[in-house]
């Protein structure tokens, strides 16, 4: 059975992004994991304004998401910015030559907003939205020939699936496709404001029917009501959450119980919390059953070492080494995600960054406080030739680790004088090793 820091890591890496240095120990002394997950869960999720630092699309490509990948490593409410970044997983789009930073952080604040709000309600600003309407072709859709991309995605993608998950029958035809697609037509945009609006006379304002049932001269608002009543509505999402923030698939029953949590209209946090506690969630079979994405491995490497300022590690490069942007995933099914980032090239890739990372801080006294980096320094300092292996593993909140990881770390701490260059590489190592790429 793993131990209870172990699991008080794994509760942080699948509720947040990672423990920092004294997470671990500090979840221990307060009880352990179930602890660890009243605390996260109990921590306040503001909206605010983020900050965004925009500018030319060129500067805001590279800034905005340095900025993103801060908020994700520094904010103290962990669990909103894990579920954030799964709903933009879910709900995607994509920058490209029209969809911009205005469009791109517009998006971002509706997917960070959601504690408090359901995900109906969240869908329906969605779907409204300039960048997703652009994006799936949605703008400019009008009888008799509407644009089926945005209707089909809704139900795909964004809501239902396209089998229910207890029977296997399919969850909409291709019929449904196209009266949705006759309801969602009519969004026209005012390219100076870039603001949404329906036009009357491109609105296909027939009677239709879909998903069973005939809805009238149905508009938006009508379909999101219908899709929300779908019985499929009420297991996909909650499915979705459960294989990120758990790892394995849902038997039925505990796809069941989710769905009653998540009731009509899409309770996201109560579900989240609902997960966090079933006992599968701290099982021996859910811990390290995830894979890190390239993103995730820069902000839990950022939370491990204590990065206060972002503006100067060259994220977009390191991004762009590791094959995934944030804001350009491939298409509208989002990034791959497991065992599809677990390769050779992933392994390859990650050494250059995380070395740049690591050593960004030179140990010297004169480097500016806020670019210093805590953990390495505090290694440095604490650790020994003979403690440093297994006092960088603690840091970095790896646990039971193999016998070859913990000595591969061990020799080579020891294998020289402890120095602040020896303590930095060491942790390099084991931020490469193969607990820490598993979440």
């Amino acid at each position: 059975m793993a131990s209870t820091e172990a699991q008080v890591a794994h509760v942080w890496r699948r509720l947040g992004f990672g423990p920092g240095p004294d997470d671990v120990t500090t979840g221990v002394a307060r009880g352990g994991a179930r602890a660890a997950i009243d605390d996260l869960l109990s921590r306040p999720t503001p909206t605010t304004n983020w900050q965004w630092p925009g500018g030319t699309v060129n500067d805001a490509a590279m800034t905005d998401a340095t900025r993103q990948v801060e908020l994700m490593a520094t904010s103290y409410p962990q669990v909103r910015e894990r579920v954030a970044w799964i709903l933009q997983g879910i709900l995607v789009i994509a920058w490209g030559e029209v969809i911009g930073p205005a469009e791109m952080e517009t998006h971002l604040n509706t997917l960070r907003s959601w504690p408090g709000r359901t995900y109906k309600d969240l869908l329906s600003t969605v779907v409204r939205s300039f960048g997703m309407q652009w994006y799936l072709s949605g703008i400019g859709s009008a009888p008799p020939h509407p644009n089926q991309n945005l209707a089909r995605e809704l139900m795909e993608l964004f809501s239902l699936g396209v089998t229910d998950p207890r029977t296997g029958t399919a969850n909409y035809t291709q019929t449904d496709v196209q009266e949705i697609a006759r309801a969602l037509t009519g969004y026209v945009v005012d390219w100076s404001t870039r603001q949404m609006t329906l036009q009357a006379s491109s609105w296909d304002a027939g009677a239709k029917t879909f998903l069973g049932s005939a809805r009238g001269p149905a508009g938006v608002s009508d379909v999101i009501d219908a899709v929300a009543a779908h019985p499929s509505f009420k297991h996909f999402i909650p499915h979705r959450l459960y294989v990120e923030l758990v790892g394995l698939e849902p038997s039925a029953a505990a796809l069941d119980a989710l769905a009653t949590v998540w009731g009509s209209t899409g309770d996201i946090g109560a579900v989240v919390a609902a997960i966090a506690r079933r006992p599968e969630f701290v099982s021996d079979a859910a811990i390290r059953s995830r894979v890190k994405s390239p993103v995730e491995l820069v902000v839990s490497t950022a939370r491990v070492l204590g990065v206060s300022e972002f503006s100067h590690l060259s994220l977009w490069w390191v991004l762009t080494n590791l094959r995934q942007h944030p804001f350009m995933p491939p298409n509208v099914s989002g990034w791959p995600s497991g065992p599809a980032w677990l390769h050779a090239g992933t392994l390859v890739n990650w050494s250059g960054p995380v070395q740049w990372i690591t050593f960004s801080d030179s140990g010297a006294p004169d480097v500016p406080a806020n670019l210093q980096l805590p953990t390495v320094r505090r290694l440095f300092a604490q650790g020994t030739s003979a403690t440093g292996g297994d006092l960088a593993l603690k840091l970095a909140g790896l646990y039971d680790v193999s016998s070859q990881t913990l000595s591969a770390v061990r020799a080579y701490a020891a294998s020289g004088t402890w120095d602040y260059p020896r303590a930095a590489a060491t942790m390099c190592m084991v931020l490469q090793s193969p607990e820490f790429y598993v979440n």
